[in-house]
């Protein structure tokens, strides 16, 4: 293969979740065709990342069409830099949390079309726990509204809501950014209903707990107000 072999080489690395230095361990090159006619050629890689020593296989295809020192690479496992990581919701139900993990790994696996029918199936069920009535999603997303006065985020669901429309009805795959900004707002509305409820009730607690009991008075003299707080 054209160019010179390297030894050390910066990829992103997963387990570091930053670009760090890799060092190769091995490498093997296969030519597939005649070197007097049209040829390929496919170079494998062993790297391991210098800080936390996990392994890369990298490939590296090369033809005659292609420049010197261009190549196509692919790497097993496939680099996750841009992959979304699934986030964890306190009170989500079952259901709805395993619609929205299948709705992250069809992004990250860039099945786009899927990913965009899960998060439209994610919000109905979402509007059927809270009770939303409606024929349809248009009226449900509306309904939604006694729960969330910010019209801003009703019009970013009924954005979404087209772009659901046209995956599944017209079979049209949405961008990959679309979906991105998409899983974005679901991702909001999740935190709003099934983590910010759960923190405030928490913090209702906390502070009954904290509250200043005011003792009765007796004829030793005047009451006592006694500030009682929760054990650390």
């Amino acid at each position: 293969m054209p160019g010179e072999e390297i030894e050390k080489k910066r990829l992103y690395c997963n387990s570091c979740k930053q670009i760090t230095n890799h060092e190769c361990k091995g490498r093997y090159k296969g030519v597939f065709g005649t070197i007097e006619t049209l040829h390929e050629e496919l170079t494998y890689r062993l790297w391991i990342c210098m800080g936390c020593e996990i392994g890369v296989l990298e490939q590296a295809y090369w033809n005659p069409f292609m420049e010197d020192g261009e190549f196509e690479y692919d790497y097993f496992p496939e680099r996750s830099q841009n992959a979304l990581v699934a986030k964890s919701y306190s009170k989500l139900k079952p259901k709805l949390a395993e619609i929205y993990m299948e709705a992250i790994t069809c992004y990250n696996g860039k099945a786009l079309t899927l990913c965009a029918a899960g998060l439209r199936a994610l919000l109905e069920g979402i509007c059927q726990d809270k009770k939303i009535k409606g024929k349809n999603l248009r009226t449900k997303i509306d309904g939604l509204q006694q729960f969330l006065p910010n019209k801003n985020i009703i019009r970013n669901l009924h954005q979404f809501r087209f772009m659901g429309n046209d995956a599944v009805d017209e079979l049209s795959a949405p961008k990959p950014r679309e979906v991105a900004l998409a899983i974005g707002v679901i991702e909001d509305l999740l935190n709003f209903f099934y983590e910010l409820d759960y923190k405030s009730s928490q913090l209702r607690e906390i502070r009954r707990k904290q509250k200043p009991r005011i003792a009765k008075s007796t004829s030793a003299g005047p009451a006592l107000t006694e500030t009682v707080f929760p054990p650390e």
